[in-house]
């Protein structure tokens, strides 16, 4: 791993966490669970949730020391697959059936810097678990970008409504719902594609073009709803910083005498 790759991987995997917090204080699908299925009083069920922000809060900065990475990462990774399950369990708003493969890239994060801070240190075994962290961000990614991308083609509301509120708030157009559908149908398409290319093509320019969109997308956020909805873009810039993170293995496959196989002679997956 290149120190490029980790310094994005560490700065995707605090992203994740940050953003889960704010979310976690606003109030989550993780509290609605407790109170609504497990039974627990409401401020039972808040409290659970505020001291989750608080450890995810606090995992953060262990991230950045190597020798409490690996605790640190578990102790996010587990919150935010929980909030995604819980997202998907309690549902309640559009497409949350989907809401485990749309939380794919936040988990993949926390799950991918675990694989490759955990274990012995010998060349072997840590290419190994580096090229198997790659894939995972890889696949969370095109994941996340096919959900997404049918999200939009079959007009997810939340989308609609994004989109008319920042075309106002950013250029001062306004825009029909049924323009913005058919916008949103061509954006689509061009997520689904940009995953099926990140899958089966060595291109840097689909790596920079996913990182671009994930980025804009999650700032439009807070330009569309304002500092409220902040929680919503920190949790979102793993969308553009994990992209980024490939750049390099996909360099070291395009250099001359790289392996082109997407597997070693011994089996180990490699990007």
């Amino acid at each position: 791993m290149t120190h490029t790759q980790q310094r994005l991987l560490l700065a995707a995997t605090s992203c994740v966490a940050l953003g889960s917090a704010m979310l976690l204080r606003s109030g989550t699908a993780i509290g609605s669970r407790l109170f609504m299925n497990e039974e627990l009083a409401h401020a039972q069920s808040r409290s659970v949730e505020l001291t989750l922000a608080w450890l995810l809060v606090a995992s953060v900065p262990a991230l950045w020391f190597a020798r409490a990475r690996v605790v640190a990462a578990a102790l996010i990774l587990v919150p935010v697959g929980v909030l995604a399950w819980a997202s998907q369990d309690q549902g309640g708003y559009p497409f949350s059936a989907w809401a485990m493969p749309a939380h794919a890239m936040r988990i993949a994060a926390p799950l991918s810097l675990l694989l490759v801070s955990f274990g012995s240190r010998d060349s072997d075994s840590t290419r190994a678990r580096e090229a198997n962290a790659w894939w995972i961000v890889r696949l969370a990614t095109a994941i996340v970008f096919v959900v997404h991308g049918t999200e939009a083609i079959r007009a997810h509301p939340w989308f609609v409504d994004l989109t008319i509120t920042s075309a106002r708030e950013l250029l001062d157009i306004r825009w029909t719902q049924a323009t913005v559908e058919r916008l949103l149908t061509i954006v689509g398409a061009v997520d689904i594609a940009a995953a099926i290319a990140l899958l089966f093509t060595r291109s840097r320019a689909v790596v920079f073009w996913m990182a671009f969109w994930g980025l804009f997308t999650a700032l439009l956020r807070v330009i569309a709803y304002g500092p409220g909805a902040l929680g919503e873009v920190v949790v979102r810039l793993p969308h553009a910083l994990l992209p980024l993170t490939l750049l390099p293995v996909i360099t070291r496959i395009r250099a001359p005498g790289a392996v082109p196989s997407m597997q070693t002679a011994r089996g180990d997956l490699i990007i």
